[in-house]
């Protein structure tokens, strides 16, 4: 029998989601309705279970998580990217507690499948533990590296990554069914990823929605590397800096210019320039870069060795920047495999990775 508080409780959380526009498609929010959370987090208090947070389930290695439940919202939003029909096949690439795929086999209905994976077996048999208990059939819990997916019976519609990755895998692209629909969160470049819906075309990947997210990184095979040592940075970097005269106002900031700038532009530098110290961010060229470094009094742009070009660069950026104040999902991001790029005219950035180029313009 159902806890009808937790169904109370749940109603609220997916009352507020839907006020705050996050839950537009009626289909998923009628999946929030009848998966409830609270079977998936066995042991937590209600309290924490449906509040609009991300709870973690795994830490690693030095306290380091590895897993968690997503915020609600952020899930629903990925799964209106994900654009699921019944009767559709989905991979999902990261199982955590066994919920995102439980919605999901809501969504596709007993004609569908759903296979989730991850890389612990002892996640993997909490997943299907939760899934079991809140009554869920239809999902097939995998313990495999997503880097490779997972090989289907037929090609998959849709399949979904609740990880984030700085590349994708070929594989991804060989499992997915043309027109077929890949959400991912990415990390192309700076602190901040972004959920992209991709649209398979043939041998390339075309954005359709584009929205600002956070994950633990993918593990496994196609797991970041870890950071550069601090001993690695260039010389200039480690000396005096001067002014440039040019300030960036913290409203600029916090409205998402960074993002901005980290996406469309090929020069943009993330440098720490003290162990101790927080990243720093701005434009570099081959021997200086002008670096937006947060100071008692504001954020000027400072200039290191010979950086007085990227810091005209930076400051005409921003002033483009400040005029409409544009988000990241306005941009439009195409993944084209390596050695099979088209010739992208207009684009602002390109982002080389392992396996994939990126694309990416901004709108016109």
């Amino acid at each position: 029998m159902a806890d009808p508080d937790a169904q109370q409780r749940n109603e609220q959380l997916v009352s507020q989601l839907e006020s705050s526009g996050c839950l537009r498609d009626p289909a998923v929010a009628s999946a929030f309705r009848a998966v409830l959370r609270h079977h998936f987090l066995p042991g937590r208090p209600l309290d924490e279970i449906y509040e609009d947070s991300a709870i973690m389930t795994k830490m690693g290695d030095k306290g380091v998580p590895v897993s968690s439940s997503s915020q609600p919202a952020i899930m629903g939003i990925m799964l209106q990217q994900l654009q699921l029909k019944a009767g559709h096949r989905v991979l999902e690439i990261g199982a955590g507690t066994g919920f995102n795929a439980a919605l999901i086999a809501h969504l596709v209905g007993r004609d569908g499948h759903v296979v989730t994976i991850d890389i612990d077996a002892d996640l993997c048999e909490q997943a299907r533990a939760n899934l079991a208990a809140a009554g869920i059939e239809g999902v097939e819990v995998v313990r495999a590296d997503g880097a490779h997916g997972w090989p289907p019976a037929a090609p998959y519609d849709r399949m979904i990554l609740t990880v984030s990755t700085s590349d994708l895998s070929p594989e991804w692209l060989g499992q997915l069914v043309e027109d077929g629909v890949l959400v991912v969160p990415l990390a192309l470049a700076g602190p901040i990823q972004q959920s992209v819906a991709f649209v398979r075309r043939g041998p390339a990947l075309f954005s359709t929605e584009v929205t600002t997210c956070g994950f633990m990184p993918l593990r496994g095979e196609m797991a970041p590397p870890p950071p550069a040592p601090d001993g690695g940075l260039e010389p200039w970097l480690q000396g005096p800096a001067h002014a440039s005269g040019y300030v960036l106002p913290a409203p600029d900031l916090r409205a998402g210019f960074e993002a901005w700038l980290a996406l469309t532009q090929n020069a943009y530098f993330r440098p720490r320039l003290r162990a101790e110290d927080a990243p720093v961010f701005g434009l570099r060229e081959t021997a200086g870069a002008a670096l937006v470094v947060p100071q008692d009094d504001g954020y000027p742009v400072l200039v290191f060795g010979d950086g007085d070009g990227a810091a005209a660069a930076l400051a005409a950026a921003h002033r483009a920047w400040a005029q409409t104040r544009p988000q990241v999902d306005q941009l439009h991001i195409e993944a084209h495999r390596m050695g099979g790029e088209a010739v992208a005219y207009g684009t602002d950035r390109t982002v080389r990775r392992p396996h994939f180029t990126f694309m990416i313009t901004t709108p016109s």
